[in-house]
Formats: structure tokens, C-alpha cells, sequence
């Protein structure tokens, strides 16, 4: 569990995000079996549509078997509800899912570049 999640109150727009992050975790740890983690980024302070979750995981497998789990997606969506994230950018929030392997063929290993 995040500490920041202590830090920012639940109704602030961080505080969700935060919030929410975590409940991926919650939603994706027991159908992955090997390492992963969820990066957020975006100019969500200007826009509450700006916002980017990826779900990142060691292998393209482990990717395409999460990726292709239209109920796994569904329930991280509610997570924007359960939150009270601003509705009218609930439904533009990306949600995406990459690996490690993937990473290491495409963009030599950098993570940063891969998603820029």
C-alpha cells in the first residue's frame, strides 16, 4: 500500500489517482503470476482526461493474456467510478499494457522512450 495515499486526501485529484493505481494492483495481482507494475503519467491537473495508466509486466505473453481480458478492463474502469474521478474524463482515461519484452525489442530497453 502507497503511503502517499495517507498523504493527499481522497478528494483531491491526486488522491484518486492514487487511490485508483492501487486499486489496479488489487484487481490485476491475481491474474498475473509474474513481476509487475503500474506506471501513471499525464498533465491531468490541467485536464482530468490527460491521464495514462499502464499495466507493465515481464513478458509479451503475460501482456497479451491481460490485454486481452475485456473483463479485467471493465473492472479497472469502475475504479474511476468507486473513486469519484471526474466524470466527464472518465471514459478518455488510457489504459494500456506493455512488457518488458516488448520494451527490450523496440526501444532498447528504455521504458522512457517507449512511451514517448
Amino acid at each position: 500500500m502507497s503511503i502517499l495515499k495517507y498523504i493527499y486526501s481522497s478528494k483531491s485529484i491526486r488522491g484518486k489517482i492514487i487511490r485508483i493505481k492501487e486499486g489496479i494492483k488489487d484487481k490485476v495481482r491475481p491474474l498475473c503470476i509474474e513481476k509487475f507494475w503500474i506506471e501513471k503519467y499525464g498533465a491531468y491537473d490541467i485536464d482530468p482526461k490527460n491521464l495514462v495508466f499502464w499495466i507493465c509486466v515481464e513478458t509479451d505473453e503475460a501482456k497479451d493474456i491481460l490485454a486481452s481480458n475485456s473483463e479485467l478492463t471493465k473492472t479497472i474502469r469502475q475504479l474511476f467510478d468507486q473513486y469519484d474521478y471526474p466524470k466527464e474524463a472518465r471514459d478518455s482515461v488510457y489504459i494500456g499494457y506493455e512488457s518488458q519484452q516488448t520494451v527490450d525489442r523496440e526501444s532498447n530497453g528504455d521504458w522512457y522512450v517507449h512511451f514517448k
